[in-house]
């Protein structure tokens, strides 16, 4: 008897429920949840992509429920993830869709799978900061794209988490989970206002670096410390003055054009990296 292939396995455990109206309460629930109103007042969020939906299943994510396009489960690498994704979920959360529904739930036509998630965010009390504790911290930022840029780079160098000071910008935007590339899941992510932060980081012995173009010290020049913060501001107004009374020390990333500011993501970036090569080397 022929062995049956991971796709064929997958279509005979799960018989989702086909969906071909946009009027479903649960389809109503996805297009709605493109509101931050919504999302606040419900706790839910969408993840859409199969690489997002993965990374959020394996960082413990819990999902509400789970969406895929009908052609989605002839292709095997996607049927995995929705399997994946749908190992914890009760019978009637679990829905095929056509291309027309799919479309009204999606803000990427090239998206296959979709999933409604519970928010979640790490407390500042419950996070025990590590030894050499590195964090970066985005103050102000206004722009889903640069969110999600600075937590890929957190990511990719092994910050304990990003902290998201007094945030304007909600964190569950659909546009940030796709700019971060899931990586919203892998980092912890930090809520917090102003003052219970800088309290939270002096309390654990925790250095504040700010950065700005009009600094002296030249970032790759600065000696970083062991247990730090890096806080960045936004692209339109930088850091706010309360943050250089803070911070032990402000250092900037030497420029040659006639541009007065790189992108905020860029610029976390590259100081980010600059303490990922001091402490390989130390």
């Amino acid at each position: 008897m022929n062995k049956l292939t991971n796709s064929q396995k997958i279509k005979q455990s799960l018989v989702p429920e086909r969906i071909t109206s946009t009027k479903f309460s649960q389809v109503k629930l996805a297009q709605a949840l493109h509101k931050k109103s919504t999302r606040d007042q419900d706790g839910l969020f969408i993840v859409e992509g199969a690489k997002e939906l993965e990374l959020a299943v394996d960082n413990g994510v819990q999902v509400h429920s789970l969406f895929v396009h009908e052609e989605c489960l002839q292709d095997e690498s996607s049927s995995l993830v929705f399997h994946k994704a749908s190992d914890e979920l009760e019978e009637g959360c679990i829905f095929s869709v056509t291309d027309r529904v799919f479309r009204s739930m999606c803000y990427r036509s090239s998206s296959r799978i979709v999933a409604i998630a519970h928010k979640h965010d790490v407390p500042m009390e419950d996070f025990k900061p590590a030894g050499d504790a590195f964090f970066v911290i985005c103050s102000g930022m206004e722009k889903p794209g640069n969110l999600g840029a600075v937590m890929r780079s957190a990511d990719a160098v092994g910050t304990h988490a990003v902290i998201i000071e007094s945030p304007v910008l909600d964190v569950f935007n659909a546009n940030v989970v796709r700019a971060s590339i899931g990586t919203l899941f892998s980092v912890p992510v930090i809520l917090a206002e102003f003052e219970v932060l800088t309290s939270w980081l002096q309390q654990h012995d925790i250095v504040v670096i700010a950065t700005s173009p009009d600094a002296d010290i030249n970032y790759s020049d600065y000696v970083f410390p062991e247990r730090l913060a890096i806080v960045v501001g936004s692209e339109a107004h930088g850091l706010e003055q309360r943050w250089f009374q803070v911070a032990k020390d402000v250092v900037s990333i030497p420029q040659h054009g006639q541009a007065d500011s790189l992108n905020a993501a860029m610029s976390a970036t590259i100081v980010m990296y600059e303490v990922l090569r001091q402490r390989n080397q130390s």
